[in-house]
């Protein structure tokens, strides 16, 4: 990590960490508008959770990193890969970090993570989407290559207001 006085670590997520992904949840939904769910609207289970994450250990197409800083997590990067042939190629990415954690190159950490493991499992291409008015988000992807490909409008309704989504894509060769 760069410059970073706590000790942060990046690892695959292990079934054993489902508590504290479903907590990391709950905390990133109360604290941004920027992730999908709301607060209480994700009804896993602890047992649903570590279902979840056994399915990622045992899988070559899909990954579930965690960020840790202080043996905590507090972020995450997930990969889900498609598996028709036709796009089997293509890994969709997923992020959430708390707001006390951005902006110190941990993100930058996880999308390294996540590029690196893609390309050793043969994915050519990264993808996804973000709110339009998540410029930090934003800025991150751009940093990291990621294009701009098209706006998906009116994509959510938060708090009464429609929201655009950004879809970015990254080609990896």
């Amino acid at each position: 990590m760069r410059e970073y006085k706590d000790i942060a670590v990046i690892r695959h997520a292990r079934v054993a960490d489902a508590k504290h992904i479903l907590n990391l949840s709950e905390k990133l939904a109360k604290e941004s508008h920027f992730m999908l769910h709301e607060v209480g609207e994700q009804q896993l289970t602890l047992e649903q959770q570590e279902s979840i994450l056994s399915d990622f250990t045992l899988s070559s197409s899909k990954v579930f990193w965690v960020l840790e800083v202080n043996k905590c997590i507090v972020g995450f990067c997930i990969g889900i890969g498609s598996t028709a042939r036709r796009n089997k190629h293509n890994l969709y990415c997923v992020m959430g970090i708390q707001t006390a954690y951005t902006g110190k190159g941990l993100g930058r950490e996880l999308l390294n993570s996540l590029e690196l493991w893609a390309s050793q499992h043969g994915f050519t291409r990264l993808e996804l989407t973000v709110m339009a008015h998540n410029h930090k988000a934003i800025k991150l992807y751009l940093s990291h290559g990621f294009e701009q490909e098209g706006i998906k409008r009116q994509s959510l309704k938060i708090e009464s207001e429609y929201v655009d989504e950004i879809y970015m894509s990254k080609l990896l060769v």
